[in-house]
């Protein structure tokens, strides 16, 4: 039976057969060098007729034969083995297929004027695709291969051809600028052959999945490999670059050695809801790592791709998703700028409508009173709202639960003690939106009631109850407004003694406590003080009361 195969201990050259199948534009990439394929004559072989079924002109068997030093091309002992130019094998070409295009990307034809690329296009061989910095194309080639071309790149279709005598694909991509990401698959009955050509470097495979950055910032190419095996060439030199390494190519020069990629960011531990339109990840930090990719994704493919960022933190924020279902990457990026293998993790986005802003009570507020103020700002889209108070940041047993609010406001009673609180919105459609940040509150006990003080002929002296480490304050005054102070004092002592007025008559008095965090409670309500008046002698001196003392609410 007759069949082609690559030559044994060939594996390297697979390029080089590449490359004979169109120019390449490009000074610094490697020459052009014709490659072969293998046949295996059987019985009733000629050259000849063999001529007339594999080549595109049949009259180039006597390339063939002077190739192999065949003298009769009649007569050939089966079981030979024939070497064939790929350059002189019939072939036909094959249109490229658009499977998905999202953001700003075009598609020059190698005949026509750019135009907006979409789903369903051919791209025929010559054709150019352009992608913005919110663009990525898919596109799928005659065997099944796919190739990804990512966000600002320019990628050209430069062969796509299949030889269907000889049992195989063969395509070849130049990657001007930016990155693309090849999944090359082998079709049924041959064997592909796929070559990616940046300005740096001829990338050669057959059955594999790889990455490769053209960087034009840096003129140097990064190849990258996830599966099978990658042969790359430069200025004259060669590497093989197998799964899980990757190289750097620099122009007119060899790629550098091969060098385990970095590892890949554990996300294991990362939320599966998102519940904020400002979306974040916070990625455990990778060992040499420098920068982090991420991008996110409709698609476990990746080919309607929403968001793309990359930080040089292990923290990754992507802003204006809609809600939905999402898939993220993420890659950890080492010095010479190669990327990890993807992470995976799925999530959910449900960030609408949003969570009014909380107001009042304010986050580590502290509140003297019988019942707490709740406010918050109102939501346009709102149809109702939902409070939740509860003594653990969990809410798992809410002291008050109340979704039926349409006001943006509610007075909670509560006793002493630590709270959170949270409000959600709830729009038409019973569409509830997530909660607001948990804000932590507390109630302190309101300040006692005073007692009446206790009066000497030239002192009052005041007991106030309050908490260990506060300060006092206590102020008499002539008015209710307490503009006019007969005696104000400050005191760390619950009780404080002050100057008894002479003249007597009626008094306001009240006092307010100090937390030793600072924390200024409310004064209490004022009481009236009605003080006897003094009986004084002729020098002034008091020589007693008149009138009864008494202590009593305004």
């Amino acid at each position: 039976m007759a069949y082609f195969h690559p030559l044994p201990g060939r594996v390297l050259t697979l390029a080089a057969m590449l490359l004979a199948l169109a120019p390449c534009g490009h000074a610094a990439s490697p020459a052009p060098t014709a490659d072969t394929l293998i046949y295996e004559t059987r019985e009733g072989d000629t050259l000849i007729a063999l001529g007339e079924r594999l080549l595109a002109r049949p009259q180039d068997w006597r390339r063939v034969a002077e190739l192999n030093r065949i003298e009769a091309p009649r007569r050939i002992p089966v079981g030979t083995r024939l070497r064939f130019p790929v350059s002189l094998l019939k072939h036909v070409p094959r249109d490229g297929t658009v499977l998905a295009a999202v953001g700003d990307a075009s598609l020059q034809a190698p005949d026509g004027a750019p135009r907006s690329i979409r789903p369903g296009d051919a791209l025929p061989p010559g054709s150019v695709v352009r992608t913005a910095s919110n663009g990525y194309v898919t596109v799928k080639l005659a065997d099944g291969s796919v190739l990804r071309i990512q966000a600002d790149t320019e990628a050209r279709l430069d062969t796509s051809r299949q030889y269907q005598q000889a049992g195989f694909f063969a395509s070849v991509w130049e990657v001007v600028r930016g990155r693309v990401e090849a999944l090359v698959t082998h079709m049924t009955g041959g064997e592909p052959r796929f070559q990616v050509r940046t300005p740096q470097a001829v990338l050669g495979v057959r059955g594999t999945e790889f990455r490769v950055d053209a960087d034009a910032t840096r003129g140097q190419t990064r190849g990258e490999t996830l599966t099978g095996a990658v042969a790359v060439q430069g200025g004259r030199g060669e590497t093989l670059v197998r799964a899980g390494f990757g190289t750097v190519t620099q122009a007119g020069m060899a790629p550098a050695a091969a060098r385990p990629l970095p590892l890949a960011p554990d996300m294991a531990g990362l939320p599966a809801l998102q519940e904020r339109i400002l979306v974040r990840f916070q990625l455990p930090s990778v060992p040499q790592a420098v920068a982090y990719r991420g991008q996110v994704a409709e698609d476990e493919q990746f080919q309607i791709v929403r968001g793309e960022v990359t930080s040089s933190t292990p923290q990754l924020r992507f802003a204006d998703l809609p809600d939905g279902d999402y898939v993220l990457r993420a890659r950890a990026i080492d010095a010479q700028g190669l990327e990890s293998p993807d992470a995976i993790h799925r999530f959910r986005l449900k960030a609408r409508p949003e969570a009014p802003i909380a107001a009042t009570p304010a986050p580590g507020s502290k509140w003297r009173t019988a019942s707490v103020p709740l406010a918050w700002a109102a939501h346009p889209k709102a149809w109702r709202y939902r409070v939740q108070v509860a003594n653990a940041a969990d809410f798992q047993s809410p002291l008050l639960d109340r979704d039926d609010l349409t006001e943006t406001s509610l007075d909670v009673p509560l006793p002493p003690g630590d709270y959170h609180w949270r409000v959600a919105t709830t729009a038409a459609g019973s569409d509830r939106g997530p909660w607001s940040d948990p804000q932590r509150f507390s109630v302190r006990p309101q300040p006692a009631a005073l007692p009446p003080p206790q009066v000497t002929d030239d002192t009052l002296a005041f007991q106030m109850q309050g908490e260990p480490g506060q300060v006092f304050e206590l102020q008499l005054g002539r008015d209710t407004d307490f503009q006019s102070l007969a005696a104000t004092q400050r005191s760390g002592d619950a009780r404080i003694v002050l100057p008894k007025p002479q003249e007597g008559g009626l008094l306001h008095v009240r006092y307010r406590a100090i937390d030793p965090d600072g924390f200024i409670g409310p004064w209490t309500a004022p009481q009236q003080l009605v003080l006897p008046a003094c009986v004084r002698s002729g020098t002034g001196e008091c020589l007693g009361a008149s009138g009864r003392f008494a202590v009593s609410p305004p």
